[in-house]
Order: structure tokens, then sequence, then C-alpha cells
């Protein structure tokens, strides 16, 4: 499981597109950059300086301004905030997109396990009611059985057949899976080795609670995506602050009438007159988006302890599911099929009652197996809410 998911840090899907989500933050990043975000405004006028008498002299004057708005409410560092706060929120959602992949790996590589139990079971199966066909034509042979007890026993292993048929794809439904998550290679599957662990409870409420209020990764994600939203209120705020303008003006006053023309170079300063309505409709969208975000927030946190509670329950109830059927039952799959293919071939038993037999064998084996499907399930969908692993140890479900 660990090259699994060491393969997974660099090849899932899911993380490669939280890990391209994050360049969208460098769009906050980008608007903060530039010292003076507004360019600079260039007037200028040209034209004749006309005298009203008789004689209509005239002359050039000439007209050149330049004014470059400023930022006087410290907007800028305020949109550097803004752009490390959007990067904060990437970064949560990259991190729990990282730790959905994890558990993900870690569900599929139990069921998986789980599947391939399941496909070696009936794959023995198939080879035992062959062994009974051969068993039913040497009774029938000896005229210990009639023949139709060789049909039966034909038609038993054409369905145990079929049988291993279907749980060896499932297994490979389950190893694809797993690739599929992990952005394995689909020409060779990644297949679980191993055995099932052995299932442990589920720690207290109050430890559970703990460890989410600080690890939870949707949780985390509302926490950075509030303080976000903040800051760009913030900002919006800021933004309706009037900016000035500072910058020179040049003239140039021709003489119409021989006179010496004049050169005139003013420094100036403009400011608008402050306006309380100024980026209102900013004002308004960014503070709804904050008071959703801030719902979004506590309505999960109120949720969270409730649904530790839930899943821990479910996991101690699939643990107590497995160890009702006890460390024997599986194991004993194999001696219980001796014991069986023994009395059938001395006339013990006949073949409807190992037909029987063998049905309630599978059906245990196969809620066995589906009880430990359902613990996996059910710790992986725990720790998902815990945000990490539940034991510190890898003696139990890691």
């Amino acid at each position: 499981m660990a090259a699994l998911l060491r393969h997974a840090e660099r090849r899932a899907p899911a993380l490669a597109v939280a890990e391209a989500e994050l360049d969208l933050a460098d769009g906050d990043l980008g608007i903060a950059e530039p010292l003076l975000p507004n360019n600079a405004t260039l007037q200028a006028g040209f034209g004749p300086r006309i005298q009203s008498d008789a004689n209509g002299a005239s002359d050039l004057n000439v007209q050149i301004q330049l004014l470059q708005p400023f930022e006087i409410a410290g907007q800028r560092p305020l949109r550097f905030d803004v752009a490390r706060a959007a990067r904060a929120t990437r970064r949560r959602s990259l991190e729990r997109a990282r730790w959905q992949v994890h558990q993900r790996i870690h569900a599929g590589y139990r069921r998986a396990l789980a599947a391939r139990r399941q496909a070696e079971v009936t794959q023995r199966l198939s080879v035992f009611a062959v062994q009974l066909v051969d068993i039913a034509h040497r009774r029938v042979e000896a005229g210990d059985a009639a023949p139709l007890i060789e049909r039966l026993a034909e038609a038993d292993a054409a369905q145990a057949r079929q049988n291993a048929v279907a749980a060896f794809q499932a297994y490979r439904d389950a190893c694809l899976a797993l690739a599929e998550v992990a952005g394995w290679p689909v020409a060779a599957p990644p297949e679980p080795i191993g055995s099932l662990p052995v299932p442990r409870r589920a720690p207290t409420l109050a430890e559970l609670t703990e460890l989410a209020q600080t690890h939870n990764p949707e949780l985390l994600v509302r926490r950075a995506a509030v303080e976000e939203a903040r800051l760009r209120v913030d900002l919006a705020h800021r933004d309706a602050w009037p900016d000035p303008q500072l910058g020179f003006q040049y003239g140039y006053e021709g003489a119409p009438n021989g006179g010496i023309p004049e050169h005139v170079i003013m420094g100036m300063l403009q400011i608008n007159i402050p306006s309380f309505a100024l980026n209102q409709g900013e004002i308004a969208r960014t503070s709804a988006e904050q008071g959703v975000a801030e719902a979004r927030r506590d309505a999960l946190a109120s949720v969270v302890e409730v649904r530790l509670e839930r899943l821990r329950t479910a996991v101690n109830a699939a643990a107590e599911r497995v160890e009702s059927y006890g460390e024997d039952i599986l194991p004993r799959f194999e001696e219980n099929l001796t014991m069986l293919r023994r009395a059938f071939e001395l006339g013990e038993i006949d073949l409807l009652r190992v037909s029987v037999a063998l049905e309630r064998f599978l059906t245990v084996q196969q809620q066995a197996l589906g009880a430990h499907v359902d613990y996996f399930a059910a710790v992986a969908a725990l720790e998902a809410q815990v945000g990490e692993e539940i034991w510190e140890d890898e003696g139990g479900e890691r």
C-alpha cells in the first residue's frame, strides 16, 4: 500500500486538478503586485492665441498635463493579504483532496483484499465441484448412484465456474478502481498483498472530536474561506477611498504682439471629493460572500460531532459483526470442503445435502467478507471526517 500511496502523490488525477487550481490564486497576486495599479493620464492642448484687435495677430499656445493616480488607503498591502489568504484556501483544498485520495486508497485496498479472498473461495469451490463430478462418475460406474446424480454434479460444477468468473471480475474491478484513484497504469493494475486485518474498536467520541477540530479537512477549508472573505470585505471598503492624482502641468503662452513668450510649469495635486456611496456594489457582494462562508463554516462545525458519533458507532458495529464470525470461519473453509468430499465419496451423504452444505458455507463466507468490507468502509468514512489516522500504530486499520 505504501508504494500505491507514493504513486498517488505524483499521479493521482484528483491531486493534479487540485494542484492546478492553486494557480487560480495567482490572479489576486497579479493584482497586488503593481506599485501603481492605475495608469497615468496625459492631456495635451495646442492652438493659436489670437488677438481680437484689427491686426488679428496670433501665436502658439501649448498646455500639457500629466497626472498619476496613487492610493492612500493602504490597499496594496491588503491586496497581498487577500492573495495570501486565497492561496491558503486553495492549499487547504489541495490538502482535502490529498486526504480524500489517501482514504479512498486505504478503503479500496482493503476492499480489494476482501474481493481477492472471495475470488479464491469461489475458485476453490469450482475445483471442488469438478472433484464432485469425478466422484459422482465413479459412483455411477460402480452402480452406487443413479446417473442423474452425475448430471446434477455437472450442473453444480457449471454454476460454480460461473461464480468463480464473476468473483474474479469483481476482484479485477476492485484493482482497477485502485488504479483509477492512484493514477496507476491500466496495463498492470495494482494487486493487494497481505491478509485481512483484525478489526479494532474506534476511539472515544471526545478523542475523535479533539482530532477533528484541528484536522478535519473540510472544516479547515471553511475556516480559510472565512478569513479570505473577511479580507476581501476590508479591501472593498478600502477601495471606496478616493485616489489622489499627483503630477505637473506645462504651459507655453505665445506673444502675438511680438513680446516674449512665457513658459509656465506647475505641480498639481488633484483630489476627488470623497463620497460615502463609492464601491457599494463590491462591498455588498463581498459582505454577502463573507456571510455565506461563515454560515457554511458554522453549519459544518455544528454537525461534526454528530457525524463522528454516527461513524464511530458504525465502525464498532462492523467490528462486532466481524468478531461474531470468529477467527475460525474463514480458515475452516478448506477443512469443511475436505470433510464434505470424503463424506460424499463414502456415500454418507447424498449430492443434495452436499449442495445445501456448500451453499451454506459459501453464504457464511460471503457474509463474513461483507462484514469486513463494511468495516473498512466505516473506518475510511470516519477517518475522512477526522482528517487523520485514528490509530497511531500500523497494527490496526491504517
